[in-house]
């Protein structure tokens, strides 16, 4: 669905007096919320080590680690093969984050987010290579042709959502409204989920053949 399809169908499923404006931040803000687990996946390898410095720049097009699904460092300059990285997990420690081959998010005394990586590089110039889901790209009132990039079997989900926020806002929120649209949104977001799932699924259980397997594995020469 269009930005304009997505504007009509919340009028038609609750008639209101919200400005495009208000109505396409209301769906921006839906969309924040499925980047991390439906944005498109890619791959960043403008990172690069340093020796000693354990903390860098987020990337362009990643604002927060959240989104990252897998981090890793290449074992030399120049790698043999596409499997000659090693893989970093997350860090869910709060107390003392730092946990061997781990990364996870600082704050720096600017107020930006920076990716930390343990141990700090002994190695200059190896490649970190940044698997994520980038950030779903935001509607505009002004350019009413543009589409969600999500599956389009559910973008009136954004509808949904902003049908809610119109009803639980203002002097005299419409509560019994804003709790049936969410529900609604709730629903189709299961709906989301479920397919994700069952499409892994489907993969050949077969590493070889797998191609979910080979993205886990593999980094650097695509995926």
């Amino acid at each position: 669905m269009t930005t304009n399809e997505l504007l009509n169908l919340v009028n038609r499923l609750y008639n209101n007096a919200e400005s495009n404006t208000t109505k396409v931040a209301y769906m921006n803000m839906a969309l924040d919320g499925l980047s991390p687990y439906f944005g498109l996946i890619v791959e960043d390898d403008s990172l690069t080590t340093v020796i000693a410095q354990d903390s860098y720049a987020l990337p362009t097009g990643l604002d927060d680690i959240s989104q990252i699904i897998r981090l890793a460092i290449a074992n030399q300059a120049t790698p043999s093969s596409r499997y000659d990285y090693t893989q970093y997990s997350l860090s869910k420690r709060d107390d003392n984050p730092m946990v061997s081959n781990s990364y996870f998010q600082i704050i720096d005394s600017t107020g930006s987010k920076k990716l930390a990586i343990y141990p700090a590089p002994t190695v200059v110039a190896l490649k970190i290579i940044i698997r994520y889901h980038k950030k779903l790209t935001a509607l505009s009132e002004t350019l009413l042709t543009a589409s969600p990039e999500f599956d389009s079997r559910f973008h009136d989900m954004l509808a949904l959502y902003c049908c809610h926020m119109i009803c639980a806002s203002g002097a005299s929120p419409d509560t019994i409204q804003a709790n049936m649209f969410m529900q609604k949104y709730d629903s189709a977001l299961t709906s989301l989920w479920k397919l994700q799932m069952e499409t892994e699924k489907a993969q050949s259980n077969k590493k070889r053949d797998n191609a979910q397997w080979h993205r886990s594995k593999s980094f650097g020469v695509g995926f």
